[in-house]
């Protein structure tokens, strides 16, 4: 190295340059440069200004050779500066959604784990006794409804021939030979005492209390609840008609059931449709049923009314005679479902109301 700075390497390389370049002339480069000599000669002539630079004519140093590669560095060097940005940013991402990954699986298998043994753990636990959902209630509790106390008045616009009340007993040890009868038998009792010429007989029966029968009392008496007892009461008015309509074989029963104020009847046939396949119907015969006929129900019309009929045959009469044939009949007139043991009884209860 001189004193102008200029390592002396070059010129031991300038054979090897020179035989690189051997065909192309190289051109003078003008190069400024300082030294602390012409810092000191600077300082001397302009008495402290500025220093100066010095023009120094350097052989073999060409000006766009030297600027190319410095040309050519700052893209490359700013292409790798966003190569490795790109880099670092995709290396973030990728960290970012592994642990997001690994997080989640080992959360979800921590819960299912904890799911597990809490299961596995856990022991049978009997609700309290006091909850009234679990609570044991005894079935005859759980069936047995409050008695329904009403005035029985008839639903028959023109009064039957006859009306006749039935006191059932209360039951206990000093029974009379009337009280150790059944239901059936104390029903045909009185109407066995009523008028030759009375054809339609209403009957009012009461309890062992002096309280009118509802209709599910009535028909649970005679053993013959054709009906959901549950549907008569949410649906019927509790005080229903009971009659009795005489023939030449005997007494025939019938019920005339009247709906609850607000009712339709038509939202109420899958209800009452139900008596078709109900097992006691042939309990509603007095003196007992015969047999049904294997066809079934079949439609039909009494006094202008359309009925549903069973055909009963070998039925015993309730005079004790030969055995007869009889009918039992339901259908609707304005809003009372009407129930016989015969058609003359049904079309008998139309007529009276």
């Amino acid at each position: 190295m001189d004193e102008l700075g200029i390592d002396n390497t070059a010129e031991s390389d300038s054979g090897a340059s020179s035989k690189s370049f051997a065909n192309i002339p190289a051109p003078t480069a003008e190069v400024k440069v300082r030294t602390m000599r012409s810092d000191l000669a600077s300082l001397t002539a302009t008495g402290g200004g500025l220093p100066r630079f010095n023009k120094v004519n350097v052989e073999g140093l060409s000006i766009a050779r030297a600027a190319a590669p410095v040309a050519e560095a700052k893209p490359q060097k700013r292409s790798n500066l966003i190569l490795v940005i790109a880099i670092v940013v995709v290396a973030c991402v990728a960290l970012a959604v592994g642990g997001l990954l690994l997080y989640n699986t080992f959360s979800n298998q921590g819960s299912t784990a904890g799911q597990g043994a809490a299961s596995n753990n856990a022991q049978p636990v009997s609700p309290p006794t006091s909850s009234p959902v679990q609570a044991y209630v005894p079935p005859a509790a759980a069936t047995t409804s409050a008695p329904v106390v009403f005035t029985h008045v008839s639903f028959f616009k023109k009064p039957a021939d006859q009306t006749i009340t039935l006191s059932l007993s209360s039951g206990g040890a000093a029974q009379t030979a009337s009280e150790l009868q059944t239901y059936d038998q104390q029903v045909l009792g009185v109407l066995a005492s009523t008028t030759a010429g009375a054809q339609l007989i209403e009957i009012d029966v009461k309890g062992g209390d002096g309280n009118a029968l509802s209709i599910e009392e009535l028909l649970s008496q005679a053993d013959a609840e054709i009906i959901d007892p549950n549907f008569l009461s949410s649906h019927f008015n509790p005080d229903a008609t009971f009659f009795a309509y005489r023939d030449k074989n005997g007494f025939w029963p019938g019920y005339v059931i009247a709906l609850n104020t607000g009712e339709n009847k038509t939202s109420l046939q899958s209800g009452v449709q139900a008596i078709e396949s109900s097992a006691k119907i042939g309990n509603i015969f007095l003196a007992g049923a015969g047999t049904a006929s294997p066809s079934g129900f079949g439609d039909a019309m009494i006094s202008g009314v359309q009925v549903r009929i069973l055909n009963f045959t070998g039925v015993a009469p309730a005079n004790g005679g030969q055995t007869v044939s009889a009918s039992f009949v339901y259908g609707w007139f304005r809003n009372y479902l009407i129930i016989s043991a015969s058609r003359e009884g049904f079309a008998q209860a139309v007529a009276r109301l």
